[in-house]
């Protein structure tokens, strides 16, 4: 089990709230016990996934779309991150490589 930080940007468009209901719906469904989601667009959860399973979960059980929307699943337990939509990925990297 791991503890995993989930962190999304949802295109403000007709199908906001769509995307927006389908994907916290999909991580509710991941999580194995309780979630945090005191904060916007932000969720806290334990998983039995890795980051790239469960950033693969999501992004294709629910209905985001990556050139609208962004995905950011990182792994707090481990090392581990995995993400979908986001504009600068190599910036990303570059961050994440540094923990």
């Amino acid at each position: 089990m791991s503890i995993f930080v989930i962190s999304f940007r949802i295109k403000e468009d007709s199908t906001y709230q769509e995307r927006y209901d389908s994907l916290v719906e999909r991580i509710k469904k991941n999580a194995t016990g309780s979630t945090w989601e005191e904060t916007t667009s932000f969720f806290l959860i334990e998983s039995t996934s890795s980051s790239s399973e469960l950033c693969n979960d999501l992004y294709h059980n629910s209905k985001i779309i990556d050139s609208k929307d962004v995905l950011l699943v990182v792994n707090l337990s481990q090392k581990g991150y995995a993400q979908k939509g986001a504009p600068y990925p190599n910036t990303l990297d570059s961050l994440m490589q540094k923990r």
